[in-house]
């Protein structure tokens, strides 16, 4: 299992986090992955016979059901420290910086977050991970399974009586396995060999969110402190003119001086 995990960053996100050693878990629903959560459920779903077809819609709507009014926040990582769609989609085309972090120390700041249900969880890609995705479905038929067969339509309006119980304990397993459709990707994506930080569930539910303006709309987040000591590195982009001495100056100002600097090797033409 990979020792460090990478962020890819703009220099104004790469600047806050030496001030502050904080990073933001932000909306995966609004992120610029329009298809964030909805790999796994469509792979489940297709699962599904043709003589299936009432259970499907079933199935459908207990995820729905699952999903409704709850978010998943994240803060996505890569194994891959110099990757170059990694420097073009998530570090201002090239100009920004990646921070490579120890992966034992963001486990313990998951661990060590007050009540958020935070976990840092490794991306499961398509088909070539068969049996995380499997995994996958086993909990999604074990959450939804019995339920999708309760589904019945009347009229072309389709249906379905759900008991959650007076202990919530449907409720738990139901947001569980909503929680799942956030660790898996198509297969198109494998070359991030992503992992990512991530807490699920209603936004009153979870400790810490605050709101932001995204200049299209406003967007949930809530703020991660991450250690000094768990930074092992710094690697400035392939487009990145940041003197080498002014970003030692930097991490020493900001008490990283023990981080080690290094400059992407990607091949890059700017576009």
């Amino acid at each position: 299992m990979t020792e460090e995990l990478t962020y890819y960053c703009s220099e104004h996100v790469f600047l806050s986090f030496l001030e502050n050693k904080q990073l933001w878990l932000t909306s995966l629903s609004q992120s610029n992955d329009a298809a964030e959560g909805h790999w796994m459920r469509n792979y489940w779903l297709d699962l599904f016979k043709r003589e299936q077809r009432l259970e499907r819609r079933g199935a459908a709507l207990c995820m729905d059901t699952a999903s409704h009014d709850r978010l998943a926040l994240g803060l996505c990582f890569s194994e891959e420290r110099d990757l170059l769609s990694q420097w073009r989609g998530y570090a201002a085309d090239g100009a920004g910086f990646s921070i490579t972090f120890y992966r034992e120390a963001l486990e313990a700041v998951a661990k060590n977050h007050p009540r958020s249900k935070l976990q840092l969880t490794q991306i499961a890609y398509g088909y070539q991970d068969f049996e995380e995705i499997n995994a996958i479905v086993r909990v999604l038929n074990d959450a939804f399974g019995e339920d999708a067969r309760l589904y019945n339509e009347s009229n072309v309006t389709g249906s379905m009586e759900l008991d959650f119980g007076p202990k919530g304990e449907k409720h738990a397993k139901y947001e569980n396995a909503a929680k799942s459709l956030f660790t898996a990707k198509n297969g198109a994506f494998s070359e991030e060999k992503e992992w990512r930080l991530f807490t699920y569930g209603n936004l009153s539910s979870i400790t810490g969110v605050k709101l932001r303006g995204t200049g299209k709309a406003i967007s949930p987040y809530i703020p991660i402190t991450i250690p000094a000591e768990a930074v092992s590195q710094v690697t400035l982009g392939p487009t990145n003119q940041t003197p080498r001495h002014v970003l030692k100056f930097g991490l020493k100002h900001n008490g990283l001086s023990e981080v080690s600097i290094r400059t992407s090797h990607a091949s890059y033409q700017a576009r």
